[in-house]
């Protein structure tokens, strides 16, 4: 073969050597080199670890971080623990992203001290930790740049003094409580038993935990169901509390019988309040507490200054106002 041959011979197998090099498939750390803005720099990751991942409560903030995510142009990351009394799990989960390579961490505590090492130790090493829904033991400013919740002792006040309006003075009531070391539900427990006591209330039970399940409250209340069956009116702290007691007053022939004040929507609690099993639920805005997070987050990267706590909405649905333009919203 002459010179000119063996020359053209080379690049055409230069030339095929790119083209199939080009065509590989991507690695996962290609795939993940790959999400780019549309200025073309690669985007600032943040991780969202909820309590849980399998409830309509959190589904709703995933949907807001995501559509913020969305909006601001970032890659967001939802991992947690399977159920809210998984602490080991999202310890875990919050390891593992406190080991890689995130722009941020925004997370909502299992308990409020058991993760406390954990963000202490992602702002050590540099990760920025933004608190939503539950509180953490720590410093805002210090272990952690900001935190975005429902006002809980008001949402629980809220919730108590409807139940009490229900009842009337004196009325006897049950306060079912949901885990012990979740800060949220803890000041909702404690704001509702207050307004019980300010109207002079004979509180059956106040310190009956129903655990992390529909299932384990519906066991719960079903194993107090002689005092149930005396109370005039229960409230529930969260989803699956409430969807634990719903589905015991059923079973029991006591729904739309006994008073009934539950935390949080989902589509059975929606319906339930629409049939007048459920006289009213209170309802927070978990969309805009998750859109409210992941902006903040954004903000702080960007360097623009954030407030420590921020405040989300927290109402009262019954029968009569689920269709507003205010609650109907809510209850979606």
């Amino acid at each position: 073969m002459s010179r000119p041959s063996r020359t053209a011979s080379l690049a055409m197998a230069l030339l095929l050597t790119a083209i199939l090099g080009c065509s590989k498939s991507p690695t996962p750390t290609d795939a993940h080199a790959s999400a780019t803005s549309e200025a073309g720099k690669a985007k600032r990751t943040i991780v969202m670890i909820p309590k849980a991942t399998q409830s309509a409560f959190w589904n709703a903030v995933r949907r807001g971080g995501e559509q913020a995510a969305k909006d601001l142009d970032v890659e967001l990351l939802w991992k947690g623990p399977g159920s809210e009394n998984d602490r080991a799990g999202q310890k875990q989960v919050t390891q593992q992203f406190t080991n890689s390579s995130v722009d941020g961490i925004c997370l909502a505590p299992t308990d409020s001290k058991a993760l406390a090492a954990e963000v202490r130790s992602a702002t050590a090493k540099g990760i920025p930790v933004l608190i939503f829904d539950s509180a953490v033991d720590g410093e805002v400013g210090k272990d952690f740049i900001s935190f975005v919740a429902t006002d809980n002792t008001k949402a629980g006040e809220l919730g108590g003094k409807h139940l009490m309006e229900l009842v009337g003075k004196g009325g006897k009531t049950i306060c079912f409580r949901h885990m012990e070391g979740h800060e949220s539900t803890s000041k909702r427990e404690d704001g509702a038993i207050a307004e019980m006591k300010a109207g002079e209330a004979e509180i059956l039970v106040d310190d009956r935990y129903t655990g992390a399940s529909q299932g384990e409250a519906q066991t719960t209340a079903l194993n107090m169901i002689d005092v149930v069956r005396k109370a005039d009116g229960v409230f529930a702290s969260n989803q699956t509390a409430s969807e634990g007691v719903l589905a015991a007053l059923r079973k029991t022939n006591l729904a739309g019988k006994v008073k009934f004040v539950g935390f949080d929507s989902s589509p059975q609690l929606v319906a339930a309040l629409r049939d007048g099993e459920i006289d009213a639920l209170v309802v927070q805005d978990p969309v805009k507490m998750g859109y409210t997070a992941v902006k903040m987050m954004v903000d702080h990267l960007d360097g623009k200054p954030i407030e420590e706590q921020v405040v989300t909405d927290v109402r009262i649905a019954t029968k009569e106002n689920m269709e507003t333009p205010e609650i109907k919203p809510l209850l979606d």
